[in-house]
């Protein structure tokens, strides 16, 4: 009998009952920006803003809008986070920062350190555990609680500068995993130590008959790609033949839409899916119930948000002009795009993230992630976002009833004509013609702006199919390729002679 699996499901029961009961009250927000002001207030750039002040002003949260300047990674490096990666401590938060994440993201070489606090290291582990209980509302079977946590991230090998640690945000988080986590958490500290991400998806398949994996979680591009490897290797029918048990599969990182067909053919039985939003700052948000569309803000986890209309009166050329309009959480209105920005127990203050958001609902703060501020394209006023790029390539794939696992795009200004070229990835279909056509007529029905410029300066679009192993490749020899890089939606200018010249060699 599954004694540990009946407390531990008994556990998740009680959690989620007690989380239906607490009431979703923006004023936690208020409490959360009092308790980091508090902790931070003897630091350089606490005491530097007078943060005792703000503490004692009558609307804390607009005395801190007020005298706080939003700033981004640039601008953050060099008036502040330089001296803390000297070691110099009690600068942006109280003591030294021992752990910073390199963050690469989309963007390329990782040249970021985001600072990981150890506030927020213990913030990160109480948000997961949280969104583990969740899984109680699947009403899975007792046994499924004493199964493997199979997490495909990047490397948990840390590089030693000397005052601190760096290396990927998950590598941060394993070396610093709960005791009681350690018994189900996959593949252990010495397949997830392997820099090398073709040595470590080697040493996942040559291990995984080993493991009894009830919950996969990851990156879907390359989950998928490691259970490929897997199902390929033992010569399976499907993922299920090697582990019976896999009943929820936790995606990060991405959307999962564009994935989640191609994820289903490799199951033997039906998976749960439950979306993520963990980044190298911080863990915001995750999807409590599977039937809702998007994830809930987690108003505990370290985190203090605000927000700005991701509109043409705020942003200009991808930057957020000084006057821009900034709301806390309680003046946000649904189904409007906002970029986040956010104030951390790690001491970011004011932090332009980066990704753009918007709200399901503004009672339970229900979010979908629609898009990165650096990836939004205007050339000519056609106002094109990552989420109407990819639910178009979406739509255009369930028309010509092919798979797309990625793409990316450029912009360019040919004489007075703006013209897109896309590059889809695709191993089967070789109609670039088709798939412009169709792809064209989703954007028209879906962007009224790119509708407008389409009569004028836009031209249909150019369709360029590229082999799928392209992209990975690509990210291979540019980039630390693990499980956690993700493609770039939009080239940039210094990206686009690069990619070109990588797949003219291909």
């Amino acid at each position: 009998m599954a004694v540990l699996g009946r407390i531990l499901k008994e556990t998740a029961k009680f959690a989620s009952q007690l989380s239906e009961r607490r009431k979703t009250d923006y004023s936690v927000q208020i409490k959360t920006l009092m308790k980091l002001l508090d902790k931070a207030k003897f630091t350089a750039f606490g005491m530097h803003y007078d943060f005792d002040g703000i503490m004692k002003a009558a609307l804390p949260h607009v005395e801190f809008s007020k005298r706080i300047p939003i700033t981004n990674y640039d601008d953050f490096y060099t008036d502040w986070l330089h001296r803390t990666l000297e070691g110099e401590k009690d600068v942006i938060w109280p003591g030294k920062i021992r752990f910073y994440a390199l963050s690469s993201g989309t963007s390329g070489s990782p040249s970021k350190r985001i600072p990981v606090s150890d506030a927020m290291i213990k913030r990160i582990q109480r948000v997961s555990v949280n969104q583990l209980l969740t899984l109680h509302d699947y009403d899975l079977d007792t046994d499924f609680y004493e199964k493997s946590v199979l997490m495909i991230g990047g490397s948990s090998a840390l590089k030693n500068m000397g005052h601190y640690q760096e290396g990927d945000l998950s590598g941060i988080l394993t070396g610093n995993v709960p005791f009681w986590f350690s018994k189900f958490s996959k593949p252990g500290k010495q397949i997830t130590a392997i820099s090398n991400w073709d040595d470590k998806v080697a040493a996942i398949v040559k291990n995984a008959p080993k493991w009894d994996i009830g919950v996969i979680s990851g990156v879907p591009a390359w989950v998928t790609l490691v259970m490929k490897a897997i199902i390929q290797e033992y010569k399976l029918n499907n993922i299920h033949e090697i582990w019976p048990s896999l009943s929820v599969f936790v995606s990060g990182g991405v959307s999962i839409k564009p994935y989640k067909e191609d994820i289903k053919k490799l199951f033997g039985k039906d998976v749960h899916f439950q979306e993520t939003y963990l980044a190298s700052e911080g863990y915001f948000a995750f999807q409590k119930y599977e039937h809702e569309l998007g994830i809930r803000l987690r108003l505990k986890a370290g985190v203090y948000f605000e927000f700005i209309p991701f509109n043409e009166d705020n942003f200009e050329d991808g930057k957020v002009k000084q006057d821009c309009e900034i709301l806390p959480l309680h003046m946000v209105r649904e189904g409007v795009d906002y970029a986040l920005v956010i104030s951390t127990c790690s001491g970011l203050w004011r932090y332009v993230i980066g990704d753009t958001i918007r709200f399901l609902s503004d009672e339970t703060y229900e979010i979908i992630i629609t898009g990165r501020i650096a990836h939004y394209l205007s050339i000519c006023g056609e106002h094109l976002s990552v989420e109407n790029m990819q639910d178009a390539i979406t739509e255009t794939a369930n028309t010509l009833q092919i798979y797309i696992p990625e793409f990316t795009i450029y912009g360019e200004k040919v004489g007075d004509e703006v013209i897109h070229t896309w590059f889809v990835a695709s191993d089967s279909f070789n109609d670039a013609e088709q798939l412009a056509s169709v792809l064209d007529e989703s954007l028209i029905a879906k962007n009224d702006d790119y509708t407008a410029v389409r009569k004028r300066s836009l031209q249909k679009p150019k369709v360029q199919l590229v082999a799928s192993h392209l992209f990975s490749d690509y990210l291979s020899k540019k980039v630390q390729r693990s499980g956690q890089t993700k493609f770039p939606r939009v080239l940039k200018t210094h990206q686009i002679e690069d990619w070109l010249n990588f797949i003219g060699k291909a």
